[in-house]
């Protein structure tokens, strides 16, 4: 007995959503338990600092000069957009004579740390992750405050600020997309939606309709293609609703996202959920897009079913 693979775009799209919904889990998933193990930024020691460690603590005193010629105080050594973000450099005392960079993007924590009164304040929770410096450190920044010694800057790594609870809803947003490709995959059949036997006296069976026209039987024929549109305009209709929420989930991925990698995936999310949600909508029954199906003389699933209507009526009063 063999055995035929049929692969559409539908279970391309099934398996991409599936390979993205697992590693969408695991990465949440394995965000959370570093997460909970996560250093104390007020007890970290210099050789605690791996990439990709997790630190959170509390900050209530920065490295900062005054600026020349007023009375303001200046704690950011650098301003830089990586990955589509502006962050700022704060310098912060880590063990007993070590600094360290952090890097601080969202406007809530800038504020706070802006209302420091010369480097030196209330304590500000702070989350961050250890990552090695994207970019030069500015080092002639520090030439000019009175005592600090530039040794004593860690300089290997750097803490950039990061948001540990959108960790939870990056779980849910992995197990949402592993439902959706389940629902997607069990919705069209399942495995023997494309897997089909051949035995040695038969030929292979397809999943799709091919066209019957059978003169004797035209009325017969013309029910099956129409029972055959009805339920691919069902399918897409069904797909449009995930899509949907795909849609949400790529807006969601791409407000959220810190890097620019991240961002661009949510915009291949955006992408595919608006190609099925457009191709239910132009196969709808929508007074506007049966217009936009004949300005542009495109195939219609709803004008073709109305059409084999149509026959079935006509066939039907000559019978």
């Amino acid at each position: 007995m063999k055995y035929h693979v049929f692969i559409t775009k539908r279970e391309i799209l099934t398996s991409v959503i599936f390979i993205v919904g697992l590693l969408i889990l695991f990465n949440g998933i394995h965000s959370t338990y570093k997460y909970n193990h996560a250093l104390n930024l007020n007890t970290l020691k210099e050789y605690e600092l791996k990439e990709g460690a997790y630190v959170i603590g509390n900050i209530d005193t920065y490295v900062g000069q005054k600026l020349y010629g007023s009375n303001g105080f200046s704690g950011v050594s650098k301003s830089s957009i990586i990955s589509g973000k502006a962050y700022n450099f704060y310098t912060i005392p880590v063990g007993q004579k070590s600094y360290i960079c952090i890097m601080v993007y969202s406007k809530s924590l800038l504020s706070q740390l802006e209302a420091f009164e010369n480097g030196h304040g209330e304590n500000i929770y702070f989350e961050g992750e250890v990552i090695e410096p994207l970019t030069d450190l500015n080092l002639n920044w520090y030439t000019q405050i009175d005592g600090f010694r530039t040794e004593d800057l860690i300089n290997s790594f750097v803490i950039r600020e990061t948001n540990f609870g959108r960790n939870k809803h990056i779980i849910y947003v992995g197990a949402l997309l592993l439902a959706m490709a389940a629902l997607l995959f069990f919705s069209a059949g399942g495995i023997k939606n494309f897997v089909m036997a051949e035995t040695a006296d038969a030929k292979p069976v397809y999943n799709n309709y091919t066209k019957i026209y059978n003169r004797n039987n035209e009325l017969q024929a013309e029910k099956m293609q129409l029972e055959t549109l009805e339920r691919r305009l069902n399918s897409a209709k069904r797909n449009a609703v995930l899509c949907l929420i795909l849609l949400l989930i790529g807006i969601y991925i791409v407000y959220s996202a810190y890097l620019l990698e991240g961002k661009l995936f949510g915009i291949l999310l955006l992408l595919i959920a608006i190609k099925g949600i457009w191709n239910y909508f132009i196969n709808s029954a929508n007074t506007l897009a049966k217009s936009l199906v004949k300005i542009f003389t495109l195939k219609s699933i709803s004008i073709q079913i109305e059409e084999h209507k149509q026959n079935i009526e006509k066939l039907q009063e000559k019978e």
